[in-house]
Parts: C-alpha cells; sequence; structure tokens
C-alpha cells in the first residue's frame, strides 16, 4: 500500500533564474514519525509580481511509498511505546501479527504476541501473556511486556490485565496499564452441542475521547446494558456463513493469513463514515500453536491482544 499526498500548487511561470526549494515534511502521532516526504517549490527571484496561467499551473502528486516501512520502523525502534498507540486512522493496511500458544499441563497457558516483519525470522515481540484461574472459577489474563517473565507474570508485575466476570466465560473486561476499564467483549451464551457460529460483540471507548471513570463495583458491560455508557463504541463480529454442501460455517479471511478452520476464527467490523463495513481485526488459526491476529485503527496492539485472548476459553470446543 502507498500513501498519497496531493499538493495542488500554482507555479509562476519560467523567468530567467528559478530557485528550486526541497523542505522536508515530517508526520507524526504521539511523537512517532509516520512518514517523511520532501516537498519541492520553485521560486522567482524576481520582486516583480509574475502572472500565473492555466499552462504554467502543476498539480504536484508525492507518492510515500515507504509508509508501511515507517510503520514497521517505529514498532521495532519503541515497542514497548507502540503497544499503547493506535495506528493511524488513515492507515488502512492491516498490521500483522501472531499470537503463540503454549500449553504446559492442564493449567498452565501461556501466549505471546510477535510483530511480523518481512519474513518469519523477522519477529519483533510485543506482549505476553499468562492465564490464570481464580480459587472462585474467574479465568483472567495478566499481560506483560517482558518475554523473559513470562512463567511469572502475575497481579504484581503485570502492566494490564483481562478478567473473566462470569463462570461460564463469555464476558470479559480489559483493565489497561492505568488500571481503567478500555474494552469489554461478550459472547453469545453457547448451547451446548450446537454449531451455531458464535457472536461477539466488543465494547471499546473511543480513543478521541478520555475514558470515563466508574466506580469499583461497575463494569462497562453494567453501564453499557443500563444505557448508561453513550461514549463506547461497539464491534461486533462479521457472521460465518452456512454452506448447505459441506454443511459448515465458513468466512472469508483477508490475505490468506489464517491455513486452518477453528471456531475461534473471527473477524470485527465497525462502521466508518460512509455507513459502509470496515474489517478492524481478523483472528485466526495457522496451526496448532499459531494464530495471525491482524488489526487497524482504532484498536491498539495491547487492545486486540486482549480481544484475541478472550477467545480461548474452551466454552465447551475445541
Amino acid at each position: 500500500m502507498s500513501a498519497r499526498l496531493k499538493c495542488e500548487n500554482d507555479e509562476l511561470t519560467h523567468s530567467a533564474k528559478n530557485i528550486c526549494l526541497t523542505v522536508p515534511l515530517r508526520f507524526e502521532l504521539n511523537g512517532f514519525c509516520l512518514a517523511t516526504i520532501f516537498w519541492t517549490s520553485y521560486t522567482n527571484d524576481s520582486k516583480k509580481d509574475v502572472p500565473l496561467t492555466k499552462e504554467s499551473s502543476t498539480t504536484q502528486i508525492i507518492e510515500c511509498n515507504d509508509l508501511n516501512v515507517d510503520i514497521e520502523y517505529l514498532i521495532k525502534k519503541e515497542p514497548e511505546k507502540y503497544i499503547y498507540t493506535p495506528i493511524p486512522k488513515d492507515y488502512l493496511s492491516l498490521v500483522h501479527c501472531t499470537v503463540k500458544y503454549n500449553k504446559e499441563g492442564l493449567m498452565s497457558k501461556t501466549f505471546s504476541l510477535y510483530f511480523d516483519g518481512q519474513n518469519e525470522n523477522d519477529r519483533t515481540f510485543l506482549l505476553t501473556a499468562r492465564k490464570h484461574l481464580k480459587i472462585d472459577g474467574h479465568s483472567e489474563y495478566f499481560i506483560g511486556n517482558d518475554e523473559k517473565s513470562l512463567k511469572n507474570l502475575n497481579d504484581e508485575n503485570s502492566i494490564a490485565k483481562l478478567k473473566g466476570i462470569n463462570l461460564t466465560g463469555t464476558e470479559y473486561v480489559f483493565y489497561n496499564q492505568n488500571n481503567q476499564q478500555s474494552v469489554a467483549i461478550i459472547y453469545n451464551t453457547h448451547i451446548f452441542g450446537s454449531k451455531e457460529p458464535r457472536n461477539i460483540t466488543v465494547l471499546l471507548y473511543n480513543v478521541e475521547k478520555p475514558i470515563h471513570p466508574l466506580k469499583e463495583n461497575e463494569t462497562i458491560i453494567g453501564e453499557w446494558r443500563a444505557g448508561h455508557a453513550t461514549d463506547l463504541i461497539e464491534i461486533k463480529n462479521k457472521t460465518p456463513v452456512y454452506n448447505k454442501e459441506s454443511k459448515v460455517y465458513s468466512l472469508e479471511l483477508l490475505e490468506n493469513r489464517v491455513k486452518q478452520p477453528s471456531h475461534k476464527n473471527f473477524q470485527l467490523l465497525i462502521t466508518n463514515g460512509d455507513r459502509e463495513e470496515d474489517i478492524i481485526m481478523q483472528f485466526g488459526r495457522i496451526d496448532d500453536n499459531n494464530f495471525a491476529l491482524d488489526y487497524r485503527y482504532p484498536l491498539t496492539a495491547m487492545q486486540a491482544f486482549a480481544i484475541a485472548l478472550s477467545s480461548f476459553h474452551n466454552r465447551f470446543r475445541t
């Protein structure tokens, strides 16, 4: 993908002496350099006013073909900063990541998130998580950014948490690095033995607005159900299509990233300003231990990772 910047400038007519001025333009978001382009302007060193004509007016098109490289650069340069920052809204491509799943015995489950580079050997570590089953039966995931402390992640050294708030594992709330509830994930209640695809609702605070503070006993889900959470973005998953011949539900996933069928495979949709549905996240199985996680604005890497983690609850399926 290439990002395009269109600058329409009326260029002065030729004179005996023209001066060419090249100025670098730097585009930044939260301190990140997203792209640097070079704007060239021609000026006349004469003090006289030079008339403009249709023939002399030109349209300058600047192609910024290395925006993808800049995104990759900022991720690799400062991954600790990147995990909290949404990808720019105008960046239309999905950011490709991989979740590595490790299971040791019945109780130990750990997860690692990597940004995918140019090939399989060019991955950048971003986040890690460890699943913990509480005494009361609720599941929670401790999230950290230190790959070496994966097996020792706990409530004290984690930077964020995903907490299950019911015993069936159908409702989760994500607490960010500031211990604020910023995302909630709700799955439809599964009827045992049913092969119907699951429905997912994700509640996300608008990144352009401050997070609404909640009381200790309040949750995003409770406020949403009571009709009080008007500043939340409601995101739904794309409904799989039933194939009568194969008698299975199928979902058309992007860019051939997902290799194997699984009930964990899903896409999340958001309605844009033109009332069209955009895919902002897709998640799916590559093999037994690796899952593709691709996302874009308005999600951060940490939020996308939390949503993906919620899908690993068994819910009586494989």
